[in-house]
């Protein structure tokens, strides 16, 4: 494929002007249904959190009332300090184990222990178990801080009891521990240990996730998970990333995405401490129905993309072959034979193309035939031109004849006006594009003040205040004599003989110069002056590619060079080391400041203020 071919380039703008747009609008699509997806998951699942943390919550307050049944039974608790063979003890501690294990379904057996006497009982099975001289069981938690505990899953024990049925050994249960204590002391009177079905979790955590898909956890505030759709890791501690990440959070509620996963977390209030119930969702799964609509998607931008590029042939042929064509009668042309045949049947713009070369063609055999006059026509132009231009030495030769012959009679002033100016047009007419020193600037600024003089009969006064040290440094040439002839021009008041103009040269931060030019006549109008200043700004925000386009695009105003050509021409000549201030004085008048960086520290932009 010729890529400088308009048909390569015609193929490929109109495969990227279908593609591009709708695979940016297929993935802001895709982000936006992804996040309003997560979003209303992530709402959803909270609120589903929520309710089902506070059924937990109940459900563990039933639990403990049921064990708070000892404390409420005065029979129960006078039978703690009789020993088993004592029938009506005995009976009334049976009756009240079986009446706790059958306050909440999911209780599976009670087991009640008598330090004092080491007597033991247990509820399983429906019946009730009594030994003496047994030491507590092992794995029995300390009690002596606190008097309610819950132990973490754990394969069922009988607590060395035998049982007519044994249990299965991956059968696990939670254990609810409570110190049973002689109120309102704190003396323990026994330790009562009621055994609870996982069941108890599923019933409602099953009703929260999806199992295929999702996972729940429910932990203790040590990490210890006491409930999980994944069973091999119930009774343990949650070792994962997230796992730490919920446990720091505070025992708040809320959400975070890890791994491609998004965990939902909410705080369950148990009876003996903060529980939390987790769900673990894939975002895969979360986000499965926006990957198959964004499949679709791609199937029919592939479906487009084929139909684009076979409508792209066609259109690109059946526009570019007569090109080609015309193309091929150019080459004819430019190899010297002016009569070829145009001719095309199109109604398109193709065939408009091809009628307008004809008429070229016809146009130019015609003007072929009239070049000759219009170049003999031409060359007598050049030789009248040639003939009317003066030589600006002639001038410059006659200024002084005249001078000199107004020497000879005796007339000194009119010799000294010719040769002022004289000298200022040969300043203006030679090397105008190379620097001068300040002092010639200056010289040339007398000169034309010589001749003001004149002109307005000694009606303003100049005042120079130049440091010696400025004097031979190099300047852009006709930069000041502009600014002192404005004030001819707008400033000067005709009627008075105050009328004074100051120029001041000095140095600014040590290595900046800073010339001043300033009258005392009429200021400029304020709108005026603003929109002066702000388009000095803008010649200021110029970078030296700019500038050089602004000045050939600029022209003089009013016979002078004008102040933004002069910032112009101070950036250009300084590399940009320049800046151009101009104000109205207070007590009436206008002020230029120009501030040129020659060497040192660099300046810093002159105040606009």
């Amino acid at each position: 494929m010729n890529w400088n071919s308009l048909r390569s380039k015609l193929i490929v703008f109109m495969i990227l002007a279908a593609v591009i747009p709708t695979l940016i609008s297929m993935m802001i699509s895709y982000v936006m249904t992804t996040g309003s997806m997560k979003e209303r998951a992530v709402t959803e699942n909270q609120n589903l959190l929520y309710q089902g943390s506070l059924n937990l919550e109940n459900d563990l307050e039933e639990l403990d009332r049921s064990s708070l049944i000892v404390y409420s039974d005065p029979e129960f608790f006078r039978s703690l300090t009789y020993s088993q063979e004592d029938i009506r003890a005995s009976g009334r501690q049976s009756a009240t184990l079986q009446t706790i294990a059958q306050s909440v379904n999911d209780i599976m057996q009670v087991y009640l222990y008598i330090p004092s006497r080491q007597e033991s009982s247990l509820y399983a099975q429906g019946v009730v178990k009594k030994g003496t001289g047994y030491p507590l069981y092992k794995d029995t938690p300390d009690l002596e801080n606190q008097s309610l505990q819950f132990q973490t899953p754990h394969p069922i024990h009988t607590y060395g009891f035998q049982l007519s049925h044994s249990y299965q050994p991956e059968h696990k249960v939670f254990t609810l521990y409570r110190s049973i204590e002689r109120v309102p002391s704190t003396e323990q009177l026994g330790i009562l240990a009621i055994d609870v079905d996982l069941t108890f979790f599923s019933r409602i955590s099953s009703q929260l996730y999806q199992p295929d898909h999702e996972q729940l956890y429910i932990m203790n505030e040590d990490g210890m998970v006491l409930y999980s759709g994944n069973e091999s890791v119930i009774g343990s501690r949650a070792e994962q990333s997230w796992a730490g990440r919920v446990l720091d959070s505070g025992g708040g509620q809320g959400h975070f995405e890890m791994n491609k996963h998004i965990y939902l977390y909410e705080p369950i209030a148990a009876p003996s401490g903060s529980w939390t119930i987790v769900k673990e969702i894939p975002s895969s799964y979360l986000l499965q129905s926006a990957d198959k609509a964004a499949l679709i998607n791609i199937l029919l931008l592939a479906f487009s993309l084929i139909l684009i590029i076979g409508a792209s042939i066609w259109v690109s042929v059946y526009v570019t072959k007569p090109i080609r064509g015309l193309v091929g009668l150019m080459s004819q042309v430019r190899s010297g034979n002016m009569t070829v045949d145009v001719q095309s049947d199109r109604k398109d713009e193709i065939g408009i193309l091809h009628r307008r070369f004809s008429s070229m063609m016809d146009t130019i055999n015609n003007l072929i035939l009239r070049e000759y006059k219009l170049k003999l026509a031409n060359s007598n132009n050049q030789l009248r031109a040639l003939q009317a231009q003066v030589n600006p030495h002639f001038m410059n030769n006659a200024l002084q004849t005249i001078g000199t012959l107004a020497l000879e009679h005796n007339m000194k002033r009119i010799y000294s006006l010719i040769s002022a100016l004289a000298r200022m047009m040969r300043y203006s007419m030679y090397n105008t594009d190379k620097p001068v020193t300040l002092a010639t600037e200056l010289k040339h600024v007398e000169d034309y003040i010589e001749l003001q003089k004149e002109r307005f009969e000694n009606q303003f006064h100049i005042l120079y205040d130049v440091k010696d040290s400025t004097r031979e440094l190099l300047i852009p040439k006709m930069l000041i004599q502009p600014l002192v002839e404005n004030f001819f021009k707008h400033g000067m008041d005709p009627l008075s003989d105050q009328n004074v103009i100051g120029i001041r040269s000095g140095w600014h931060s040590g290595s900046a110069l800073e010339i001043t030019v300033e009258n005392n006549g009429r200021s400029m109008p304020e709108p005026a002056l603003m929109k002066l200043q702000d388009k000095l700004k803008e010649i200021e925000a110029l970078d030296i590619e700019q500038l050089e386009v602004f000045e050939e695009g600029t022209s003089d105003s009013e016979g002078g060079i004008g102040l933004l050509n002069t910032l112009t021409r101070l950036k250009l000549f300084y590399r940009g080391e320049a800046g151009f201030r101009v104000d109205n004085v207070a007590e009436g008048g206008f002020r230029v400041t120009m501030r040129m960086y020659t060497g040192g520290e660099r300046i810093e932009s002159i105040d606009r203020g």
